[in-house]
């Protein structure tokens, strides 16, 4: 065998190593990306984050679209389904699962808990994300005859009516000046003079009967692209504006609506959350 021949075996052998180890390091393992729930309220045209009011304080930090005095003694809502979507097709599903004991891909966001208000997807395909959905509220695969644990565990949540009318998608309870009282939940009792009571839930519509979906699909749009790879874990920002769940589309007059528990007295507050959720701002 000539010098020249095994020069270029040699030179192939290296050349191939060469471009095997640069496949292999163009290849991006899959990574993390963080969804933030910031739950605020625009005060004089500025972001506030909420502050729950003790129960009774007759301190209203807050005016609905009505001009009508609140606070808020309870801030509590299901996410679920979350998808992510990229411009050149990247694309990841939450999958979702509920047993007795545990439930995945359901989140309890609860403004007396910070740390439920920060949810970390892992295992997520690296590339570029550029928009994000999810469902307010539990959808039919989530409702289950029997014993549900995690967070869609009756006895721990305090978010589940029954079977036929499903989970409270969102929750809110209160205070107003202008609310004639007689509204109970589970920071408002009845015999508080201005409590307001809002429990926005339903997963199915009958027509012709109080039963209403009330869970709503929401789609937030980035304004950038979130590069997800194992050295790198984008960071979401959302925010929940709780006064366009009051004045959305729907104006509530708290003088005439205080108290809404079931899923027809909810639905104007239902069809408000589509513009409560926001997207703010992407930290890479």
């Amino acid at each position: 065998m000539s010098r020249l021949f095994l020069t270029f075996v040699v030179f192939g052998a290296l050349f191939l190593a060469a471009c095997n180890d640069k496949k292999e390091d163009d290849v991006k393992l899959p990574g993390e990306i963080e969804i933030e729930f910031d739950n605020i309220a625009f005060v004089n045209g500025k972001s506030e984050q909420v502050k729950l009011s003790e129960v009774g304080s007759t301190v209203y930090p807050y005016k609905n679209a009505m001009g009508q005095d609140f606070n808020i003694t309870l801030l509590r809502y299901y996410i679920s389904n979350i998808v992510l979507e990229g411009p050149n097709g990247a694309y990841y599903e939450d999958k979702m699962s509920v047993d007795a004991t545990s439930a995945k891909g359901y989140y309890l966001i609860d403004e007396a808990n910070i740390a439920s208000q920060l949810i970390r997807l892992e295992n997520v395909p690296a590339g570029k994300y550029n928009k994000i959905s999810f469902t307010v509220g539990v959808e039919e695969t989530g409702i289950k005859e029997g014993a549900a644990g995690g967070v869609l565990d009756p006895a721990t949540s305090a978010m589940f009516w029954n079977w036929n009318s499903g989970y409270v998608a969102f929750k809110i309870e209160g205070q107003s000046a202008q609310s004639p009282g007689n509204a109970g939940g589970n920071t408002i009792k009845r015999d508080n003079p201005n409590g307001i009571v809002f429990h926005i839930g339903g997963w199915k519509t009958i027509e012709g009967t109080n039963f209403v979906n009330n869970n709503r699909r929401i789609t937030l749009n980035f304004d950038t692209d979130a590069t997800v790879e194992s050295k790198q874990r984008p960071h979401a920002h959302l925010f929940v504006d709780v006064l366009t769940v009051f004045g959305g589309d729907n104006k509530i007059d708290f003088t005439k609506l205080n108290n809404a528990h079931s899923p027809k007295a909810n639905v104007p507050l239902a069809n408000n959350l589509d513009k409560a959720f926001k997207f703010d701002h992407l930290h890479q």
